[in-house]
C-alpha cells in the first residue's frame, strides 16, 4: 500500500472619457466574443452532436456496472477532506472487476481475490499525493459495493487479513469510534483500514514522511465521518435497473465531442468508466486542483457536467460560465499559456506541465457557450517551451464550439 501511495470571468467596466456623455451606470455583464461558424477550422472533426450511447461489445454486465460506479463516484469523499495536503491530481477508477481495481493508482492487486471471491458489484477508488519527494504525503480511499452485506464483511475481513499476511510485519492500528476498521499499520507513518458498511467496504490509506500513528488514525477517522453518512443518503440500484436510468439528462452528453474519425487526439480508448453525466461531487475526482475546482463550482452554481472526448459543465448563467472558465483554465505553475483558436477569442488554452493521470492528455483549451464551459482536451509530444500552438487542439475546440452552438 506505501509504494502505491507514493503516489473568468471578463469584467468590463464601461467608462467615457473627458468631454463625452455621462458615464453609463453600473457594471458590464460578460458577453460572447461572436464567432462566424463558417471560418472555423475544424479538421476531420465531428461538428454535429451525437447521442450518448453506451458501448457494450464485450463485457455487458461489467460495463451496465460501471453506470452505478459513476453514480457512486459523486459521494466519493475527496482525499483532501481528510488528508488536506493531498491535492496533486492523482488517479480517479470505476471498476467492475479485480483487474480494472488494480490499475496504477487504484487498490493494489494484492486485494484482487479478496474482493473477486465475495461477489463485487462495483467500485470506485480515488488517490492524491501533496506532490513532494522529501516529504512526501498521500491519501487513497475506495469504496467497494458487493452484492450482499455479508460479502461486504467476508471481503473487509479478507483485505485485512492479506494486508497482515504480507511480506512486511504490520500491527493493527485501533480507529478512534470505529472499533471495526481493520486498520494496521507497518511503520506508523502510514495507515490503511478497511470498513465494511451495509453493502459496501470503505478502503482508505494515508501516509507521511514522519510517524504519528494516533494523527494518522485520526485522519482515517474523518473520511469514515464523512464517507459513511453519505453512503446511507446513496440509493442502491440494482443492476437489471440500471439501464432503465436516464442515460443523458437534459442533453448533457450530447453537448460534449464523439470519437472522431481522425482518430484519438490525446493517447486514450474510449473511457466507458468514466463517460456519462455527473455531479460536481463527481467530476470534482478529476480535476486538477480540486480545492479551487469545489469553490468556483459552488461560485458558478454548477449542477451537471457530461464527459466524454471533452467535459461539458452547466453553469448558472453566462456570467458564472465565465468565471468557471477562469478557475478551470488558471495556469499551474509550470504550464504554460497557448494561442487561442482562430476565431474563438474567448478561448484560452494551456499546455500542461504534467499529463493527466487519467486520460494523458497535456494540453486544453476552455471556452464558453452560454451557460455551457467545455474543457477540450489533446496531447502532443513536443516540448511546451516549444509550442506556442497546437493546431490538433484547436481544431478540436473549433468543433466542440460547433456541437454546442447545433445544441441549442
Amino acid at each position: 500500500m506505501k509504494s502505491t501511495l507514493r503516489v473568468a470571468g471578463l469584467l468590463a467596466v464601461l467608462a467615457v472619457g473627458p468631454g463625452c456623455a455621462a458615464p453609463i451606470s453600473g457594471t458590464a455583464k460578460p458577453g460572447l466574443t461572436p464567432v462566424d461558424l463558417a471560418s472555423l477550422k475544424t479538421g476531420a472533426q465531428i461538428t454535429e452532436p451525437t447521442e450518448f450511447k453506451e458501448r457494450f461489445p464485450s463485457s455487458t454486465s461489467e460495463r451496465i456496472r460501471l453506470i452505478e460506479g459513476r453514480r457512486l463516484l459523486n459521494v466519493l469523499v475527496p482525499p483532501m477532506d481528510f488528508q488536506p495536503s493531498a491535492t496533486e491530481l492523482g488517479y480517479t477508477r470505476i471498476f467492475a472487476n479485480p483487474e480494472a481495481m488494480s490499475k496504477t493508482g487504484g487498490i493494489p492487486a494484492q486485494y484482487n481475490q479478496a474482493i473477486a471471491t465475495n461477489n463485487l458489484v462495483v467500485g470506485v477508488s480515488a488517490s492524491r499525493t501533496n506532490g513532494s519527494v522529501r516529504t512526501p504525503e498521500s491519501a487513497l480511499i475506495g469504496i467497494l459495493q458487493f452484492a450482499t452485506e455479508q460479502d461486504a464483511k467476508n471481503a473487509a475481513a479478507a483485505m485485512f487479513q492479506v494486508t497482515m499476511s504480507g511480506a512486511t510485519p504490520r500491527h493493527p492500528a485501533s480507529i478512534p469510534d470505529y472499533p471495526n476498521a481493520n486498520a494496521s499499520s507497518a511503520d506508523d507513518a502510514s495507515v490503511n483500514a478497511f470498513q465494511q458498511h451495509g453493502p459496501f467496504v470503505v478502503t482508505t490509506a494515508v501516509l507521511q514522511s514522519t510517524p504519528d500513528l494516533t494523527g494518522l488514525a485520526g485522519k482515517i477517522k474523518q473520511a469514515l465521518d464523512k464517507q459513511l453518512p453519505a453512503l446511507d443518503q446513496f440509493k442502491i440500484v440494482a443492476p437489471d435497473d440500471l439501464m432503465d436510468l436516464p442515460r443523458d439528462q437534459d442533453g448533457i452528453v450530447r453537448r460534449t465531442m464523439g470519437k472522431s474519425p481522425a482518430g484519438d487526439p490525446y493517447g486514450m480508448s474510449f473511457y466507458d468508466e468514466d463517460s456519462g453525466t455527473f455531479l460536481p461531487s463527481g467530476i470534482l475526482h478529476y480535476e486538477r486542483d480540486p480545492a479551487t475546482a469545489r469553490k468556483a463550482f459552488e461560485e458558478a452554481g454548477v449542477d451537471l457536467i457530461g464527459r466524454r472526448y471533452s467535459t461539458v459543465y452547466r453553469a448558472r448563467d453566462v456570467e458564472a460560465a465565465f468565471k468557471l472558465q477562469t478557475a478551470l483554465a488558471k495556469p499551474g505553475k509550470d504550464d504554460a499559456e497557448l494561442d487561442s483558436p482562430p476565431g474563438i477569442a474567448d478561448a484560452r488554452c494551456l499546455r500542461l506541465g504534467e499529463a493527466d493521470k487519467n486520460r494523458n492528455y497535456n494540453g486544453i483549451c476552455v471556452l464558453v457557450y452560454d451557460r455551457y464551459v467545455a474543457v477540450v482536451m489533446s496531447l502532443t509530444s513536443v516540448s511546451k517551451s516549444s509550442l506556442q500552438s497546437d493546431p490538433v487542439l484547436h481544431e478540436r475546440t473549433a468543433a466542440q464550439y460547433v456541437i454546442l452552438k447545433k445544441s441549442e
